[in-house]
């Protein structure tokens, strides 16, 4: 396609102009990933590791990247802006469009990447939860683990509370096997206090939950002082949601990208082809090379070419015919004696 002066600075202008919104998004993606990590991530962690710091920091890495690109497009575009003599940007357009391909397709495997941990996260979780369960007593940082998910979450055991009735966890003596909670062992209805729900205003009953108490007037059957609730449907939705919400952030940045990719290159073949702020004429752009451009190319190198040497020799054909020829023209008027036979040669 043909491209004008005006439809150039008005693209250039325009994707300036929209560079700012796309580098906001992706210091929100590193502030979001950073954030993550060192709460949702850091819990996860210390229950399966390492899922808990990979996607953030992946997603952070890649983000930082895309900022520095992303500058470097903003620069090569407001010098696209000035005179050719003084700044040439055609390398730098061509750079900044490999880069901007480059990004895409590190995003993608960043969600594709995402999307996989997904589905492995559920078994991870349920297995890393109930390793943590049953070292609870003996493990500080797997006690520290799933205090801080059940108060995060507001949530007890893996599945439900009872769980922690086949579990020892309140003494450090006795060793706990790997297979308790399957051999439905009970041990004491009794669960850490960090089981405790905030939203109850009488005393937190964790020893003796399925029991009555006459001092606090407790009663299970009708409310219970803890949660109820398992912390792995929770936990997994929480890590579900924050996976969607950087996967639709990122998902309309690698659109951005696209649409930029496409901007830049015609911007860049135009540029190219010689339309820049000293020479707004108009220019061909294409997004793709074909047999088609490169004939067009070349008629256009053929026809400034042709231009440049057509007055060199209009000049040499004029200095040939004046100068060299009228010696000659001079000698045969002066040998002739009439007008006659100086016509008499044309006409026979």
């Amino acid at each position: 396609m043909y491209v004008t002066w005006a439809t150039f600075n008005n693209v250039r202008m325009l994707l300036m102009a929209c560079m700012p919104i796309v580098i906001f998004y992706l210091i929100w993606l590193v502030n979001t990933s950073e954030g993550i990590r060192s709460e949702e991530g850091t819990l996860l962690d210390l229950i399966c590791w390492p899922d808990g710091n990979a996607i953030p920091v992946i997603i952070a890495c890649g983000s930082i990247i895309a900022v520095v690109i992303e500058l470097y497009g903003l620069y090569q575009l407001f010098k696209a802006g000035l005179p050719k003599r003084e700044y040439n940007v055609t390398n730098g357009l061509f750079y900044y469009i490999w880069a901007l391909i480059v990004m895409i397709l590190i995003f993608l495997a960043i969600m594709f990447y995402s999307g996989l941990q997904s589905t492995i996260l559920r078994a991870k979780i349920k297995g890393g939860i109930t390793k943590a369960m049953l070292r609870y007593a003996s493990h500080l940082p797997s006690k520290v683990a799933i205090d801080r998910l059940q108060t995060r979450f507001r949530c007890c055991g893996r599945v439900d509370y009872q769980e922690w009735f086949y579990i020892p966890w309140f003494t450090t003596e006795e060793s706990v096997a790997t297979n308790a909670v399957a051999s439905n062992r009970f041990v004491a209805d009794n669960v850490p206090y960090s089981c405790c729900s905030k939203d109850v205003m009488s005393p937190c009953i964790h020893h003796g939950v399925s029991h009555r108490g006459v001092i606090y007037k407790y009663d299970p059957a009708k409310q219970l002082t803890i949660w109820s609730e398992g912390c792995e449907e929770k936990l997994i939705y929480e890590m579900m949601s924050v996976s969607w919400r950087f996967n639709a952030v990122m998902s309309l940045i690698i659109i951005t990208m696209i649409l930029q990719v496409i901007a830049v290159r015609y911007l860049h073949t135009a540029y190219k082809n010689g339309l820049h702020c000293g020479n707004q004429i108009t220019c061909y752009a294409y997004l793709l090379r074909s047999a088609t451009d490169t004939k067009i190319q070349q008629t256009v190198y053929s026809r400034r070419k042709a231009f440049r040497k057509k007055k060199p020799k209009q000049t040499r054909t004029l200095q040939w015919v004046t100068g060299s020829s009228q010696p000659a023209l001079r000698r045969y008027l002066s040998s002739t004696d009439s007008s006659d036979e100086l016509l008499k040669p044309i006409f026979e």
